[in-house]
């Protein structure tokens, strides 16, 4: 495998995409992208019933759009909305990419849950959520990624992907 010249970051929410593409464009001197606005967790919903058809449509053409635009540039590190690989055409644009996908699990993420941070709208069972979120999208995230790790820290989760970069 040649050097990528690109890397994108893509997992669930609490994954730390951030902090960690963050690091690691620091760390490789690239230029940190965060096309990540986090909508779903903001909002507490998922796509479909924040924006409705019509619009869940138009937010996934947006991100294939941003794909496509970060896919011609070099040394960036881009981390993507959780929702980005609920299309087949996102997750074809990412197939011939480097993509990291940080694993994370519920009580993890329900631990590192913002505190003080509430979504707009009341979530009933944030567990149920985060698992239903899992169950539809952590197949759909092994699918795109070249390298899967468990989010354990900032610090070691950029170093497995240094490491994995070197190979």
């Amino acid at each position: 495998m040649t050097k990528p010249k690109r890397i994108f970051i893509v997992g669930h929410m609490g994954a730390r995409k951030s902090l960690v593409g963050e690091a690691l464009a620091k760390k490789l001197g690239w230029q940190y992208i965060d096309a990540n606005p986090g909508l779903e967790r903001y909002i507490g919903r998922n796509l479909n019933e924040i924006l409705g058809k019509q619009g869940e449509e138009a937010f996934h053409q947006c991100e294939s759009e941003i794909i496509s635009h970060y896919i011609g540039k070099e040394q960036v590190v881009v981390i993507l909305e959780e929702a980005v690989i609920a299309t087949e055409k996102n997750r074809k644009l990412l197939s011939s990419e480097f993509v990291v996908y940080l694993k994370v699990s519920t009580p993890v993420q329900i631990e590192r849950w913002p505190s003080g941070r509430s979504p707009l709208l009341p979530i009933a069972d944030r567990k149920a959520f985060l698992d239903k979120q899992h169950l539809e999208r952590d197949s759909l995230f092994e699918e795109v990624a070249v390298l899967a790790i468990d989010s354990i820290s900032t610090e070691e989760d950029v170093n497995k992907i240094i490491k994995a970069l070197e190979k």
